[in-house]
């Protein structure tokens, strides 16, 4: 198949897709196409690979019908009308199963849909059961028809295209009110000289609480930074300007309270691929130091309790055995009973002992 064809049943899949919501503007100059010219019949149809659709028409209800009888095929070719006074004198159309059966045309003119790129991608028909005479003024105004029904396509097309990027674009900025909006995260946004564009809430209530000032579009960043970090901070953002990602721990302090933030650092950038400035997104992060604090506290305490365990308690187990063991010696086969026992519950306890060793230690790994 010719590149060119391919190219415009592009196009016909385009205007076979495009609803109107009102239709009643394009039917109408289907009517004013019939009544300009005389004929019973007007139709647009539009001609893909194999099928002749009929999208729009005025008296008469066909759908669609096989391309190989379509009188259009003979209007894609070119770019002029296609005029044929009377069916029954061309040899190529005279056994048309629509000249010889319902509608039993024997005039047609088609003027071709040529889209603003080019494409041919279908008429503008007039057809009738008798002979018809068209003048020039009557084949200009068809001209001027088709040309004004292209347009109203391709502005349908524009209009529900532009309703689609608005359509995301919405959705865009739902997600960007989501994401500025948001109750965790502190969300950023400066530009390569360290001027803020854009900020949420999470940073306006920290600016606010360390600087009792409210941020502004445009204000220095260097304005909101506390003295213990702010080396730190500016260093981070060379390196996102330098192409660098980078997660790190940074404090905010007042008199109340340390907060702990994780910072995520990335370069900003824009649709051609260019770096414009810095994303800075960080998550308070201070309940997970505490609770990191409290369960290192925890670990500490299990290891104090174990070498306790392991030391101080096994010293007079090892001492009770000892002296068992010396008994055994002293007295041979006459063990008493009471010795018997007092090892068997030793070595039970010391094996206690050493379980109770072994699970605080797997808890401080």
């Amino acid at each position: 198949m010719p590149l060119q064809e391919i190219k415009r049943l592009r196009a016909v899949d385009r205007f076979l897709s495009i609803q109107f919501e009102n239709e009643k503007e394009v039917r109408d100059l289907v009517r004013l196409a019939a009544e300009i010219c005389g004929a019973k019949i007007a139709s647009i149809t539009i001609l893909d690979a194999v099928t002749q659709h009929f999208r729009y028409s005025w008296g008469i209800d066909i759908a669609e019908a096989d391309r190989q009888d379509a009188f259009c095929s003979l209007t894609i070719t070119g770019s002029k009308a296609v005029i044929i006074n009377d069916t029954l004198s061309e040899p190529q159309l005279a056994n048309n199963p629509y000249v010889t059966g319902a509608p039993y045309v024997r005039f047609y003119a088609g003027v071709p849909l040529l889209t603003h790129d080019g494409h041919n991608v279908g008429s503008l028909c007039v057809l009738d059961d008798h002979t018809i005479d068209l003048s020039e003024a009557q084949l200009s105004m068809l001209y001027t028809l088709a040309k004004q029904i292209v347009q109203l396509f391709e502005l349908q097309a524009s209009i529900i295209l532009l309703k689609e990027k608005l359509e995301d674009v919405r959705q865009s900025q739902i997600r960007l009110k989501s994401f500025f909006e948001s109750k965790l995260l502190l969300h950023l946004l400066l530009d390569a000289d360290l001027h803020i564009i854009s900020f949420n809430n999470i940073f306006s209530k920290l600016a606010l609480t360390h600087f009792n000032k409210v941020p502004k579009e445009g204000d220095d960043i260097r304005e909101y930074l506390q003295e213990h970090s702010a080396t730190d901070f500016l260093t981070y953002c060379v390196q996102a300007l330098d192409g660098q990602e980078l997660t790190v721990n940074l404090e905010s302090r007042n008199v109340d309270a340390v907060v702990n933030w994780m910072v995520y650092f990335e370069p900003a950038i824009d649709p051609q691929g260019n770096i414009f400035g810095i994303s800075c997104n960080a998550l308070d992060v201070s309940q997970k130091v505490l609770q990191d604090a409290q369960l290192l506290k925890q670990n500490e305490h299990l290891r104090e309790v174990a070498f306790y365990q392991s030391h101080e308690l096994r010293r007079p187990v090892s001492s009770i055995l000892g002296i068992v063991a010396y008994l055994y010696e002293k007295f041979g086969d006459k063990i008493p009973e009471e010795i018997e026992l007092l090892k068997l519950s030793t070595m039970e306890l010391d094996e206690k002992i050493r379980h109770i060793v072994q699970i605080a230690d797997q808890q401080t790994i």
